[in-house]
């Protein structure tokens, strides 16, 4: 994984999110094997950091540079309100309270919520993708 410090481009930073996304669904497996579900906490961990890696490109493809991007997640949440459309808004928070905070922080999550999670995941990627691609084509 690149250290934040170093620049990438929108396409660095989706291509991050997909590997994580695929990271996570592989160790979701292998947690569901085993019925662990301290390692399913760590797939959410992972699924975030998709989810941000994610939102992040979408970021810079509105123009905010790369130095610019928030830190925290109060920068990110103001972030989303100002760049994101309402569908990409409504599957941040929801990516946000789930994965990162009940899935990740609470552990409250079960593996079938986790899975529904990581559906979700996979949709938000693909929909910033197609935003990201849109525009680029300007559509």
């Amino acid at each position: 994984m690149l250290k934040r410090d170093e620049r990438m481009s929108v396409e660095e930073h989706l291509e991050e999110a997909k590997k994580l996304y695929r990271q996570a669904v592989e160790e979701f497996e292998i947690a569901k094997e085993k019925k662990d579900s301290t390692y399913l906490s760590d797939v959410c961990a992972k699924g975030w950091l998709s989810a941000l890696e994610a939102t992040y490109a979408l970021f810079i493809k509105r123009g905010v540079r790369e130095e610019k991007l928030p830190k925290a997640d109060r920068g990110c949440r103001y972030m989303v309100r100002r760049y994101a459309s309402r569908e990409l808004r409504l599957y941040y928070f929801s990516l946000r309270d789930n994965l990162h905070i009940e899935g990740y922080y609470n552990r409250s999550l079960d593996f079938d919520e986790v899975k529904m999670q990581l559906e979700d995941l996979k949709y938000y990627i693909e929909k910033i993708e197609e935003e990201i691609k849109g525009r680029a084509e300007g559509h």
